[in-house]
């Protein structure tokens, strides 16, 4: 009677053993398969990151321009004015100009168009009449300008103004001061925005602002209609 109890308790102990046995590996087989399952998510998440440190960096740079060229105009228009004073912000703001053109995107390059078999000599075709203002043959394709393009223009249009600015406080032309130094602001104000439409940033969140406008569209010429 006793050896049936005993072994009564030895395949009850071998029975609990070997069920929690079976929880444990099944425990550990699936422990992988969720981290796998999580491990997709690493990319996305590294690639947002790297969105969000792009886009403080476009402004980083903005903040580059805006804080020597204000300088500038400041000692510029200031009463009295100090020659060298401006000079020296002159060269500095030129400095900074030129490091966010640096910093732009290139432009892709146009594809290559690659050159289209010679074609038989054909008997001459009769000239197509003219097509009506508003058809669809008159009309021109219109595409987005680059970003890159837009930002570089505004910088090229800023540092026309500071050199302006720059010769003017040198001659002692105060008038002439004045006007350029209203150039460079406005000039600052077309880098600004430029950079806020056109540099991938998120859109503005706060209520009462206004939607921001898009870029400016370039017209390019019709395609070449072929025989």
């Amino acid at each position: 009677m006793h050896s049936h109890r005993t072994t009564g308790l030895v395949v009850s102990a071998a029975l609990v053993a070997a069920l929690a046995g079976g929880a444990v590996g099944t425990a550990s087989a699936e422990t992988p398969h969720h981290h796998a399952a999580a491990q997709p998510t690493a990319p996305k998440a590294q690639a947002d990151a790297a969105a969000v440190l792009a886009q403080a960096k476009t402004l980083g740079n903005l903040g580059g321009v805006l804080a020597p060229v204000t300088t500038l105009v400041q000692d510029a228009l200031a009463t009295p004015v100090s020659k060298d004073k401006v000079a020296s912000d002159a060269t500095a703001a030129t400095a900074a100009i030129t490091a966010a053109k640096k910093a732009l995107p290139a432009t892709p390059a146009a594809p290559a168009t690659p050159n289209a078999p010679a074609a038989p000599n054909a008997p001459a075709a009769p000239n197509a009449p003219a097509a009506p203002n508003g058809s669809a043959a008159a009309t021109r394709a219109v595409h987005p300008r680059a970003a890159a393009d837009v930002q570089a223009d505004a910088l090229a249009a800023l540092q026309t103004a500071v050199d302006s600015l720059s010769k003017a406080v040198a001659s002692g032309d105060a008038t002439g001061a004045l006007a350029a130094g209203t150039a460079v602001v406005t000039g600052l104000v077309n880098v600004a925005v430029a950079t806020v439409l056109g540099g991938g940033l998120p859109a503005p969140n706060l209520p009462g602002l206004p939607a921001l406008p898009s870029l400016p569209s370039t017209p390019t010429l019709p395609t070449t209609p072929t025989l």
